[in-house]
């Protein structure tokens, strides 16, 4: 695939899906829902996905397969989510812990529906995100500046912190976003989009879960998306550390039996 052609398909991703977020933003002021439990403008990736694999379906070529299974994935995303939660939790105790567990009776529907939804809201993110903007970028850089790359614009499209709590929680939320985003490569990289998708759905919304039910999903200050930004980063940093170790040792190994044989 040439630049240009690359190029081409990153900009017609994200011209699509920011047209199509205020028009979302628009039918969900007219029809609902609450977006306490669903933002409809969350389905703008998949939008500006959907244009993209209509125009260059063939030209979507996503890096080879990986070995590792996706059961070993799946169980990585869930350590790694439980690490998330564990600096997170750290933090708020060593903070006075100013945000307290979800009280189920405050949110507008019940609560399993909420995680349904919440999990419909995640998958319409990541297949733009890690189904188009990743793999192609893959083929262009390192797995860890792809994953960079992709958490920067993931998170300066969330126009509305920028709106709602000013441009330093914004940039915070931006960094946090990259830190997702680099955990998030490394746990899908070498996949096909399907496997991509659900990886990174699963992942994304075990993160949001956790936040949901042990601190409410926090609020707009500064010091909350801080506190998501360090830990973001830190399971970013050891994602890539753990990766890179297992293939390290599967270099050694193989190159052993190729001397043993």
């Amino acid at each position: 695939m040439t630049n240009k052609r690359m190029v081409a398909m990153l900009a017609t991703f994200l011209a699509v899906a920011t047209v199509a977020s205020p028009l979302l933003s628009l039918l969900q002021a007219a029809v609902g829902p609450d977006p306490e439990v669903l933002r409809l403008p969350t389905f703008a990736t998949a939008v500006g996905a959907a244009v993209v694999w209509l125009f260059w379906r063939e030209s979507l070529n996503f890096p080879h397969l990986t070995g590792r299974s996706v059961m070993r994935v799946a169980i990585l995303a869930v350590v790694f989510a439980a690490v998330t939660l564990a600096v997170l939790i750290v933090l708020n105790v060593a903070e006075g812990s100013p945000w307290s567990p979800l009280d189920v009776s405050t949110l507008p529907v019940s609560l399993g529906l909420v995680l349904v939804l919440q999990l419909l809201g995640v998958a319409g993110e990541e297949v733009g995100w890690r189904g188009v903007v990743q793999p192609l970028l893959e083929n262009r850089f390192s797995l860890v500046w792809s994953g960079i790359i992709t958490g920067a614009l993931f998170g300066l499209g969330h126009f509305y912190v920028l709106l709602a709590a000013g441009v330093i929680v914004y940039l915070a939320f931006v960094v946090a976003a990259i830190g997702l985003s680099v955990t998030l490569a490394v746990l899908t990289v070498g996949k096909s989009f399907a496997v991509r998708v659900l990886i990174a759905t699963f992942f994304h919304w075990l993160v949001n879960l956790a936040m949901l039910l042990a601190f409410s999903s926090g609020d707009e200050s500064l010091l909350w998306t801080i506190n998501t930004a360090i830990a973001t980063g830190l399971v970013a940093v050891l994602a890539v550390v753990v990766t890179r170790g297992s293939k390290e040792r599967k270099s050694d190994q193989s190159e052993t039996e190729a001397v043993a044989a």
